[in-house]
């Protein structure tokens, strides 16, 4: 117990110097890059154009909520491996991940905890790719390739996105159609036999758009049956029909094959965090496909209409310990949205009407169960969004939601209705170019619908939990220089939805669940070339009436970090993250018995070179620097360890 606690002390002592160190030198190193002669100021999040917080444009600071925005410059510059480790970088989102990649992965936002790949909605291009069962969204399925940005609402979207938008939506928009001909071949390589391939191809002719893009990844992994090998391909299609109508057209494709490591004891950790106690060779396969089409027309002062259908098709077939099961999912969407814009007097009134579809064929096989469902969810919404006096900004929506679940095999039929609510005001305030941004506040409720995999084994009075947002919050920018964007929130949820493992089935928490916290954020460019940011977030999820604390969910998260353009062609990037101790996942009842997980902390580095008149780039990027041995999830003393210091290097020829 002293070894180990000197050991943790020294730890804390070494990064702790190297934080210290960091922070004295970040003032010297400007003096060393150039300035730019260029008068324009930094792009802050505050000027940022997003589309998830309304489903249509809208300016940061108009928006009553914490939005953040990963632009492409943001991912070309981060060290990240994947979209899991890019995401689990930003201020409140945790990283929860099983096998020590990015297969079986998650990100938690606001503290929903174990039910976060439910609670939490992943869209692409807008349309949603949680499946119908607790699997969680497949991040593995997109490559960082294929992402021009993502943007990530943080708080209660159900109005507008309708099921399990509860602690928040990350929208990944992906790289568009069209643009100059050309493309890019990148090659990469590293730790633990890790190899990766990737082709681009972009351009127009006239008023015809195209893009493709795709790559193959195959790494050993960190861990002993922890391989994984993976293939995607994607491509969009695009056509200006006039000025004032677009029609196109997407298609995805992925395929992977992957290990399950298992869970490692506490002993086994300690003794050896690379092993797998599986003998049996424990693996599986998915195949995903999407297609989809849709127009968008600007009819003046008959408003703006856009239609989206996506059709997507998921196989997954596994052999755990020797015993097989497969999973078989279609599902078919349909969102459609009109927006007017209406100036009353000197009032500019938006108005937007949507309607959303998606219909589920879900058909998962095990030894030991048969789940056949159709689910069916309809949802009719609207949001409108009105200036009053020239600096405020009323906006309201409501979401009328129907759901369908009929068991195909027994005609089992469960019907639940939704209504939902929101309502924010926001304050825009501009003292010239010493301070200027915004302060709001804001309601809304929530909703989440029971998945298939809690249906499946449910008590019989099982039913959708309910919740309640507040938000309070300022976003501010000085000088043009320094930005910080503060918020305050809390969540009250009835009949949140969890797994009882003493009896081994799902149903409603007894008690009502309540989040609270303070998410705070920063970005400073002493120069246009330099750039220091960070994030703190502080959440408290517990129970009422009992003293019980949600399992997985950190009480504090820090995230830290620099970009430096050294010279035209030299950048460096540096990320520390930390997350706090947590409770382990599990009945929370029977959790207490056990220690919280432990924090850890995670340092990466990347350093990038660029010859951009002959179109080529190489990086060299370190993850978990310090060497930290550390996991982001257990359950009753049982961890799935996430990978030790490791590295990537890479060459990329642009053309």
């Amino acid at each position: 117990m002293t070894k180990s606690f000197l050991l943790m002390s020294a730890k804390a002592n070494s990064i702790s110097t190297i934080l210290f160190l960091i922070i004295l030198i970040l003032p010297v190193f400007p003096l060393y890059a150039q300035e730019d002669e260029n008068e324009d100021y930094p792009h802050f999040m505050l000027d940022e154009v997003v589309v998830t917080a309304s489903r249509d444009l809208e300016q940061v600071r108009n928006i009553p909520a914490n939005v953040t925005v990963i632009t492409a410059s943001d991912i070309e510059k981060s060290s990240a491996r994947n979209i899991v480790d890019l995401l689990s970088a930003e201020g409140g989102l945790v990283q929860r991940g099983f096998f020590g990649n990015e297969k079986k992965a998650g990100v938690d936002i606001r503290g929903m905890g174990e039910t976060s790949v439910s609670s939490v909605l992943v869209l692409v291009d807008g349309v949603r790719i949680n499946p119908a069962d607790m699997a969680g969204p497949d991040l593995s399925t997109l490559s960082l390739d294929q992402v021009e940005r993502i943007e990530i609402l943080r708080g209660a979207g159900s109005v507008l996105y309708g099921d399990g938008a509860v602690g928040g939506v990350i929208n990944i928009i992906t790289k568009p159609a069209g643009g100059p001909i050309g493309g890019l071949v990148r090659v990469e390589g590293g730790s633990y036999g890790s190899k990766k391939t990737t082709a681009m191809v972009r351009g127009s002719f006239d008023n015809l758009h195209f893009s493709a893009i795709g790559n193959y990844g195959d790494v050993d992994g960190y861990r002993e049956n922890g391989q994984f090998r993976n293939k995607n391909l994607s491509s969009k299609l695009a056509c200006d029909v006039g000025e004032w109508l677009k029609l196109s057209g997407k298609m995805r494709l992925h395929k992977d094959r992957y290990g399950f490591p298992g869970p490692l004891t506490i002993e086994q950790f300690r003794e050896d965090p690379r092993q797998s106690p599986d003998t049996t060779g424990s693996r599986g396969e998915t195949w995903e496909e999407a297609y989809g089409g849709g127009l968008e027309g600007c009819f003046g002062m008959f408003g703006d209409f856009s239609a989206k259908f996506m059709y997507g098709k998921r196989e997954n077939a596994w052999i755990m310990l020797k015993t097989p099961g497969n999973i078989q999912e279609r599902s078919r969407d349909l969102n459609l949205k009109h927006k007017w814009d209406l100036k009353l007097g000197h009032h500019l009134n938006e108005l937007t009407l949507g309607f959303d579809y998606r219909r589920t064929d879900y058909y998962q096989v095990t030894s030991f169960t048969t789940k056949p469902f159709e689910l069916i969810h309809r949802g009719y919404y609207f949001l409108e969004k009105f200036t009053l006096f020239d600096r405020w900004v009323f906006q309201g929506g409501f979401r009328y939601h129907d759901y369908e679940n009929n068991i195909t095999t027994s005609g089992t039929e469960t019907n639940w209705l939704s209504k939902n609510y929101t309502a924010g005001l926001i304050r825009l305030f501009d003292f010239d170019t010493a301070l200027s941004g915004s302060v709001f506040v804001n309601y809304a409720t929530s909703f989440r619908m029971p998945d298939v995999d809690e249906l499946g084994f449910a008590t019989l009075d099982i039913r959708p939990q309910k919740g309640k947002h507040w938000d309070v919050g300022a976003k501010m920018l000085f000088w043009k220089r320094a930005e910080i964007n503060l918020t305050w929130f809390f969540i009250r949820i009835e009949d949140e939805i969890w797994f009882d493992a003493l009896n081994y089935i799902n149903t409603n928490y007894d008690h009502p669940t309540r989040r609270k916290g303070v998410e705070a954020a920063f970005r400073f460019f002493p120069l246009d070339s330099f750039r220091v940011w960070g994030s703190y977030t502080y959440t408290d999820a517990s129970f009422e009436e009992v003293d019980y604390e949600v399992p997985t969910v950190p009480r504090h998260k820090f995230v830290a970090g620099m970009n430096w353009e050294v010279f035209n062609w030299l950048d460096l990037g540096v990320t520390y993250n930390y997350v706090g101790s947590r409770p382990q996942g599990g009945n929370p009842i029977v959790g207490f018995r056990f220690e919280d997980m432990p924090s850890y902390e995670v340092l990466d580095a990347k350093v990038t070179l660029s010859l951009d008149k002959c179109g080529l780039r190489a990086f060299f990027a370190v993850n978990n620097l310090l060497d930290e041995q550390y996991y982001t999830l257990s359950y009753y003393d049982n961890v799935y360890p996430s990978p030790e210091r490791n590295y990537r290097i890479g060459l990329e020829w642009c053309f």
